[in-house]
């Protein structure tokens, strides 16, 4: 039965490490709140170039802020006499460092005047590597647009006097922007796509809402790579969707869910600098860990002065992670690999933290959602001493004492008896626990303690007893026992209202007591010697049916009735052997529990 279980164990934990989530590194961190370069507002939108410069759309401060890959401000980009930003909404970046800012553009309609009215619409504006402004592109000619009269709103332009804004549905909506490697520029617009050359000519547009084959839904963003090809994170359907070049609908991988190749909620998506596809959706995994172990010892000097109770009242510790996970495809669509990375929430720098963006290197972004400060990661598969939840505690106890005893029958100055004790006590508790993926836990716990005394009994008068044997004598007390235990669990499925798991405990521990007592005087031989020892181990494990069904199993063996085993001799004060014992036993159980709730 232990070799059958080992082998479980093996096979378990190799299965559930091919993915296991990955250790983030701290590189370098820039930003905050404010209005001056290299801060920003909570609305922005972030990019990277092919030497991982960093790009900032500052969408409330209406500006654009360039930073190394460190994060130290290089230039940044307001509006002047040129263009206006009036309400960006995202940034990209072609291979020429070239920058694009999807904004929205009032343009005077041909023909009228006192009032002059004016058609609001779309436009991509172009900024060289350098930061200076080239041009802005209108997805349509507004100049010559129709009129939606119904769509009219009182404006004030740009000379000071009355005119009418025509103003279309959802102005306030999400706008998505990519260029490829021709400076082709796409713009991703609700349910359809529109493709502009790099001279800003309307091309084509291509793309419908829906849930068919080439249609989306709350599209979340849209990428180009090397071949010109398009993907867009259909987040309404938790699936990518690929279009060439033309616009011709080539395949679409994903389905909702927090399985691999599946996706839940608002994805990012990225082309990797090989070629492969990086998405990071919005499932979350909270592993919350209550432990018995301290967080910290917490001493009374009241209680130590007046020795009433135990002085050391305990603080349990409470771990809160949280998991997040970007997955790895080819352009075909077939996963490859995920990275989990996990974010403590007991750490005060890391609480607050939330996913921002993804590199072409595969460098993550976090921002504080307080201080807006990013937080730059790198993340690799090497399993560091950090990502491992770990708590230790080490009690060690000194005591002395003395007892002494006069008789008051007698009149002489001597004490009649006197003890002395010396006693120590050590206790290590350590405890490791690890997420390997998002699914599979591992924790190991482990307990040792020694304890050892010493007692001296003398009778410092002229005593004797019947025999006439001076009885002084020194006791020796040893205990050592320890304890260690792996647990694992896996989680078969994360939805709260079909939750389940099953789970794999494995426990051994053993312990041994020696007492001792042998007489001082020389003429006595009186001596003990007396050993304890126990041992137990047990296997066993859960298994959820369904969200109301568990099954668990259990075997163990331990001492009988929690006595432990015993073996004495006993010599009398001639050296004579006059007693001995023996007694030990075990105890095996097998327990099945089967739990459901209906």
């Amino acid at each position: 039965m232990k070799k059958i279980f080992f082998i479980l164990i093996v096979c378990f934990t190799i299965s559930n490490t091919t993915n296991a989530y990955k250790t983030m590194v701290f590189v370098s961190e820039f930003g905050g709140k404010g209005e001056a370069l290299a801060n920003f507002s909570e609305k922005t939108r972030i990019t990277f170039d092919r030497n991982s410069n960093i790009y900032i759309l500052d969408q409330d401060n209406l500006c654009i802020q360039k930073l190394d890959q460190e994060g130290k401000p290089i230039f940044d980009i307001k509006s002047n006499e040129e263009f206006l930003f009036i309400d960006p909404k995202d940034i990209a970046v072609d291979n020429k460092q070239n920058i694009y800012v999807v904004d929205w553009k009032s343009v005077h309609i041909e023909n009228t005047e006192l009032p002059k009215i004016f058609n609001y619409g779309i436009c991509v504006h172009k900024f060289s590597e350098k930061g200076k402004f080239i041009a802005s592109y209108t997805l349509e000619n507004l100049a010559k647009k129709s009129i939606e009269k119904e769509r009219a709103v009182p404006a004030i332009d740009t000379d000071g006097n009355f005119s009418l804004l025509i103003v279309p549905k959802d102005q306030d909506r999400e706008l998505y922007l990519c260029v490829d490697n021709d400076e082709n520029i796409y713009v991703l617009d609700k349910d359809k796509i529109s493709k502009l050359d790099s001279s800003g000519k309307l091309i084509i547009i291509f793309a419908e809402n829906g849930d068919g084959s080439g249609q989306f839904d709350k599209p979340t963003d849209i990428v180009a790579d090397s071949e010109g090809n398009i993907y867009i994170a259909d987040s309404g359907n938790n699936r990518i969707i690929k279009f060439n070049s033309d616009g011709k609908f080539l395949l679409s991988f994903g389905k909702k869910g927090d399985k691999d190749g599946a996706f839940i909620g608002n994805m990012s998506v990225i082309i990797a600098n090989d070629g492969t596809i990086l998405v990071a959706d919005s499932a979350k995994y909270e592993k919350i860990l209550k432990t018995q172990l301290k967080n910290r010892n917490i001493v009374s000097s009241t209680i130590l002065i007046t020795g009433q109770g135990d002085p050391i009242i305990p603080k349990n510790r409470e771990f809160l992670n949280v998991m997040r996970r970007i997955q790895k495809f080819n352009t075909e669509g077939k996963f490859i690999e995920k990275m989990i990375y996990n974010i403590d929430k007991n750490d005060p720098e890391l609480k607050d933290l939330e996913f921002k963006a993804i590199d072409q290197n595969g460098n993550l972004y976090l921002i504080d959602k307080e201080s807006l400060v990013i937080r730059k990661y790198k993340i690799q598969k090497a399993l560091l001493w950090d990502s491992i939840d770990k708590v230790f505690t080490y009690r060690y106890l000194h005591q002395e004492s003395r007892y002494q005893l006069d008789n008051p029958y007698d009149l002489n100055i001597y004490y009649d008896f006197d003890e002395r004790q010396k006693y120590y006590q050590m206790l290590g508790i350590m405890r490791f626990d690890y997420d390997v993926t998002e699914t599979f836990h591992v924790a190991l716990s482990s307990q040792l303690s020694h304890l050892n005394g010493k007692t001296t009994d003398k009778y410092p008068g002229e005593y004797f007893d019947k025999l006439g044997y001076i009885q002084d004598d020194v006791s020796n007390d040893r205990h050592t026992a320890g304890k260690i235990r792996l647990d694992m669990s896996l989680i078969l499925d994360h939805d709260p209202f079909s939750y389940r798991e099953g789970n794999f405990f494995a426990y051994i521990g053993s312990g041994r007591y020696d007492y001792t007592v042998i007489a001082t005087d020389i003429n006595n031989k009186r001596r003990l010697e007396q050993n304890l020892w126990w041992s137990v181990w047990a296997i066993g494990a859960s298994y959820d049916t369904g969200s109301s069904l568990r099954i668990s199993l259990i075997f163990s063996q331990h001492r009988p009735l929690d006595y432990m085993n015993y073996k004495y001799i006993y010599w009398d004060e001639t050296n004579e052997l006059r007693s001995t014992g023996l007694g030990e036993g075990k105890s095996t159980k097998a327990f099945l529990a089967i739990e459901g709730a209906f």
